[in-house]
């Protein structure tokens, strides 16, 4: 093979590093764990990623890889097909048009706003589950997932950082 072949396969890899590692976590959590009732309080990882990705990669993680993971994720753990999608394209969209205001603001300042996202997310998502069964859903999962979609995120932040700076500072 030549050279520039390798390069360029190279890049390509090094570029789909974001899309591939969010799937993979995607699927990941979406893994059965024999914990009772685990799967409706489950960190919401896409949501996550989408976020991070927003703000620091977003040339790598562009509106169409994020429909992409709400897809995946609404297939995996059985939600109504483009929930998840839609989230994840309404929090691609509001890190797009806020992306001044989180580059250089400090990890504190990123953490809470994602966690006023995630809570407004996790509401959301309770939401349109209730309307798409039509009947009052306990929203104690829905907080629960919050909780430990915030609790997740600095750990994950964390991976992504360190990937971006492996593999992706010469994409």
């Amino acid at each position: 093979m030549p050279l520039e072949l390798l390069q360029r396969l190279d890049r390509l890899a090094r570029n789909l590093t974001p899309l591939t590692l969010t799937f993979l976590l995607v699927i990941i959590s979406a893994t059965p764990l024999r914990i009772p009732d685990f799967g409706p309080v489950a960190p919401n990882v896409g949501l996550i990623a989408a976020y991070y990705w927003g703000i620091y990669r977003p040339d790598l993680f562009p509106a169409v890889a994020a429909f992409a993971v709400g897809l995946w994720q609404d297939v995996l753990i059985g939600t109504p097909l483009g929930m998840n999608a839609m989230v994840l394209l309404a929090i691609h969209w509001f890190i797009l048009s806020q992306r001044r205001f989180f580059q250089g603001k400090s990890f504190a300042v990123v953490w809470w706003a994602f966690a006023l996202i995630a809570t407004a997310m996790a509401a959301l998502l309770w939401l349109i589950a209730m309307a798409y069964h039509a009947r009052l859903l306990d929203a104690t999962p829905a907080a629960f997932q919050g909780v430990l979609t915030v609790a997740l995120y600095p750990f994950l932040t964390w991976v992504f950082a360190r990937i971006q700076h492996a593999v992706l500072r010469q994409a």
